[in-house]
């Protein structure tokens, strides 16, 4: 049983993490059976958005959070019940030292029936973009009233 324990050196503990050599060897049995594949446990920075949409009673708001792009590095686009909200970053050539030069974000979501596509719009402002999509007369509530 002595034989299992792992030896002191003049009165120090030994303290070891059974698993604190997982991680690396995963990493490293990864890396050699597939290189071009990221790791599972490798953190790596993914560009995201904060996404809100809201109904209200006359149109669908829709807000992206978009820091650090400018108005004319956004396009919007709306095919049939598609939006398509796209932000591309690319610096001159003149910036040189730039951590991230390039910058690229996507998104894409089927609206709900009912928008009106002649009146959208879009604002930009302070790193939020807003794009306004009212609804069509079609697809307002009406209240009917009862009648006794």
């Amino acid at each position: 049983m002595f034989s299992l324990m792992p030896r002191r050196m003049r009165g120090e503990a030994i303290a070891r993490d059974p698993f604190s050599w997982f991680p690396g060897e995963f990493a490293s049995l990864f890396d050699r059976a597939f290189p071009a594949f990221p790791v599972p446990f490798e953190p790596r920075w993914e560009p995201h958005w904060g996404l809100e949409t809201e109904e209200l009673e006359n149109e669908y708001v829709i807000r992206a959070e978009v820091p650090g792009f400018e108005a004319s590095e956004l396009e919007v686009n709306l095919t049939g019940n598609m939006l398509t909200i796209r932000a591309e970053h690319r610096p001159a050539e003149k910036e040189a030292a730039v951590e991230h030069p390039y910058g690229r974000l996507e998104r894409t979501m089927t609206l709900p029936e009912g928008v009106n596509p002649e009146n959208v719009t879009a604002l930009y402002r302070n790193g939020v973009l807003e794009v306004h999509l009212p609804k069509a007369p079609e697809a307002l509530t009406r209240r009917i009233e009862v009648k006794t």
